[in-house]
């Protein structure tokens, strides 16, 4: 049996998990891209008062963890199960999602490259 450890109390996790709802509900999601903004738009989601954010309905968001898998495989390159994710399996991640990157050389924060990506993956792998 693995060990477990629980470091919040179910009321606190309703509580983040409500508010969570709530900032998505009343503050939104700024879509940059193009082509998802007008598939959610064409789903119905509304928008802030000044178009830039779309906002989710805790219907929606509900109806969206409902369908989400409980766990899924991740593969490596050769195509080989890499590892589980889900369940009560515990995974550090690496900020591998980073919308902006605090680019060292010139000390200004900007999007990421590829060539970012790369440099990254080369660190994280060792």
């Amino acid at each position: 049996m693995r060990p477990t450890m629980q470091v919040l109390d179910e009321r606190l996790i309703t509580r983040i998990v409500d508010e969570a709802k709530q900032i998505l509900a009343e503050v939104g999601i700024e879509v940059r891209g193009p082509t998802l903004k007008e598939r959610l738009l064409a789903c119905g989601l509304p928008t802030d008062e000044s178009g830039t954010r779309l906002l989710f309905p805790p219907a929606v968001v509900d109806a969206a963890l409902a369908t989400a898998p409980r766990s899924f495989t991740l593969y490596d390159r050769d195509g080989q199960p890499f590892t589980e994710i889900g369940g009560d399996k515990v995974h550090f991640v690496p900020a591998s999602s980073g919308l902006q990157f605090h680019d060292h050389r010139s000390d200004t924060i900007r999007p990421p490259t590829t060539a970012d990506f790369v440099d990254y993956v080369r660190v994280a792998d060792g």
